[in-house]
C-alpha cells in the first residue's frame, strides 16, 4: 500500500488567541509528530511513503489534486490540531471527490481529545490517538495483510469503521522509549521550505529531545504528563545529522526541555566536544533553570529561551497554577541575560478577574525584564484543559463549546474570549495596546539597533515589528 503523509492547505483554519498578522508573520514550522510516523512506518516496513507539507510548499489545492493523480496513494495520514480539523476535512471529501477508494487516517492533538467524535466525522476511516508511530505502522501492516475486524480489535489507539460502525479500541497505556525512535523522515521533505524569521541562521528547522512536562499550568493540554528524555548520544547525533543537511538554525520543540538539567548538561558538554557549531533555542521555565544549565547552553550555542511567564499579578500566577513568582522570575531572566542568552517572554492578559490595570502593569513587568521579544496573548480556554473546565464552573463559559465544535466542526464557528468583565473586541484592542507600549518603547527600540549584527539581521526585526505594531489591520 501507498501511504502519503499530508499536512492540508491552509483554507479555512481557526485564529488563535495571538493576532493573526503576528500568528501569520512567524514563518513555516515543521510537522516533527508526522515526521516522526512517517519515519517509524518506513523503517518498520521498508516501504517508502510519500510527504506533502501544502503550506511551506505553497501548495494549492488544485496542485494538491495533480500530485495526488500521480503519486495514487492507498492511505492519506494527516496529524492535525483543533486549529487546522476544518483544513484537514476539507481536503479528506476533496480527496475523496477524486478516488473513493482511498483511505482517510488522522491523528495528532486534537484525536487525542476527541478520538470518537473525530472518527463519527464523515470521509473519516480511522483515527490514531496516543503515541502514533507504533499505532499507525501496526494499522498499515494489517491492512497490507488483508486485516480483518478481529486483528484491527487488538491495536490500542486505534479508531476504526466497519460496515457504518464507529469502533473506538482502549488506549495505548505503556509509552515509547524514546531513545529507540529513528530519527523524524526530513529526507522525505524540501528542509529550505522552512523559515523562522527571528532566527539566527540561515537554513531553521525544529527538533525534540523530550517528551512531557510535569508543570501544572492551567492553561496547557500536557499539564501534569510524564516525561521522558533521550540520552545526550541520541540527540547530539540527531544534530549532528541536521548540520550535514544544511542546517544552522536549531529550534527544540520540547515544553520543557530543562526539567532533567543533568542530561541537559551533558547533551551540551557533548556538542562542545564534538566541535559542532549551530545555533539554537529552546522553551523553558524560570524554576527549571540554573547557572550551570544556563553557561552550558551558551557555550553549546544557544541564543535565546522561551519563557512562559504571563502575567506580573500574583493572584493571577496562582489562579494559572504557575507554581512562580515575580522574584523568581525576574532571578531567572536576569541571570538568564547575564549568562549572555535571549529570552522570549510569552505574556498572558484577559486571565478571569484581571483588570485593564492588572494588564498594562504585566506590560511594565516586561520591560523591566528586558527580554528579546515579548508576546501578548489573550487568556483562551482550549479544549479540555483545566483552565477550560474552571471557566464552565465558574459560569464564565456558559456551555462546552469544543465539545460542540467537535461533534459538529461548521466553518462559522469562531474562537471565543469569554471574560466578564470586557468583551472580545476590548480585549483585542488591550492586546494591540499592550504590544504598542511594549514594542514603542525608547528603551527596547535602542536595544534592537544595538544589537542588529547585520542587514539581514535587520529586515528579520523589522519584519516581525511591523506585524505585531500592524496587528489592527488584522484580516
Amino acid at each position: 500500500m501507498k501511504v502519503l503523509f499530508l499536512v492540508p492547505p491552509e483554507t479555512i483554519s481557526l485564529e488563535s488567541s495571538v493576532p493573526k498578522a503576528l500568528e501569520g508573520g512567524k514563518g513555516y514550522y515543521p510537522k516533527l509528530g508526522l515526521m516522526y510516523v512517517a519515519a517509524y512506518y518506513e523503517k518498520a516496513t521498508g516501504n517508502k511513503p510519500v510527504f506533502i507539507d501544502c503550506p511551506p510548499e505553497r501548495t494549492s489545492e488544485a496542485e494538491l489534486l495533480r500530485r495526488f493523480r500521480e503519486i495514487r496513494p492507498d492511505m492519506v495520514a494527516m496529524s492535525i490540531m483543533t486549529f487546522n480539523l476544518l483544513d484537514a476535512l476539507h481536503t479528506a471529501k476533496t480527496l475523496k471527490k477524486e478516488d473513493s477508494n482511498i483511505k482517510i487516517c488522522l491523528g495528532g492533538p486534537h484525536v487525542n481529545l476527541y478520538p470518537q467524535e473525530t472518527l463519527n466525522l464523515p470521509y473519516i476511516d480511522y483515527v490514531v490517538f496516543g503515541e502514533g508511530e507504533p499505532i499507525f505502522t501496526q494499522l498499515m501492516i494489517s491492512l497490507e495483510n488483508g486485516s480483518d475486524s478481529e486483528k484491527l480489535k487488538t491495536i490500542p489507539g486505534l479508531g476504526w469503521k466497519r460496515d457504518g460502525q464507529a469502533r473506538i479500541n482502549p488506549a495505548q497505556t505503556e509509552l515509547l522509549d524514546l531513545n529507540t525512535l529513528p530519527f523524524p523522515a526530513r529526507h522525505l521533505v524540501d528542509v529550505t521550505k522552512y523559515e523562522h524569521i527571528i532566527g539566527e541562521g540561515h537554513q531553521f528547522f525544529t527538533i525534540q529531545a523530550t517528551r512531557g512536562c510535569p508543570a501544572a499550568c492551567l492553561f496547557c493540554d500536557i499539564r501534569k504528563t510524564t516525561f521522558r528524555f533521550r540520552n545526550a548520544e541520541s540527540v547530539v547525533s540527531e544534530v549532528e545529522q541536521l548540520i550535514e543537511m544544511g542546517i544552522d538554525d536549531l529550534f527544540f520543540v520540547d515544553d520543557t526541555i530543562t526539567v532533567n538539567k543533568k542530561n541537559v548538561v551533558e547533551i551540551c558538554n557533548l556538542m562542545v566536544k564534538r566541535g559542532l557549531k549551530i545555533n539554537y533555542k529552546i522553551s523553558s521555565r524560570v524554576d527549571m533553570v540554573n547557572p550551570e544549565v544556563l553557561q552550558a547552553l551558551k557555550r553549546s550555542g544557544c541564543y535565546r529561551i522561551h519563557y512562559g511567564i504571563e502575567t506580573a499579578t500574583p493572584r493571577h500566577l496562582d489562579y494559572l497554577e504557575k507554581g512562580q513568582t515575580p522574584d523568581k522570575i525576574h532571578r531567572a531572566c536576569k541571570m538568564t541575560r547575564e549568562a549572555g542568552i535571549g529570552f522570549f517572554a510569552y505574556m498572558m492578559i484577559g486571565i478571569p478577574h484581571e483588570t485593564r490595570e492588572e494588564m498594562f502593569a504585566t506590560v511594565d513587568f516586561a520591560k523591566k525584564l528586558k527580554p528579546d521579544y515579548a508576546q501578548f496573548s489573550i487568556c483562551t480556554p482550549y479544549p479540555k484543559t483545566e483552565l477550560y473546565f474552571r471557566m464552565i464552573s465558574e459560569g464564565i463559559v456558559p456551555k462546552d463549546i469544543w465539545q460542540e465544535f467537535a461533534e459538529n466542526p461548521s466553518p462559522d464557528f469562531t474562537i471565543r474570549f469569554w471574560n466578564k468583565d470586557f468583551t472580545e473586541e476590548e480585549l483585542r484592542a488591550l492586546q494591540d495596546e499592550c504590544h504598542a507600549r511594549f514594542y514603542r518603547s525608547p528603551f527596547y527600540l535602542l536595544k534592537q539597533i544595538a544589537k542588529v549584527k547585520s542587514w539581514a539581521d535587520f529586515t528579520a526585526k523589522a519584519r516581525m515589528g511591523t506585524k505585531i505594531l500592524t496587528s489592527r489591520l488584522r484580516v
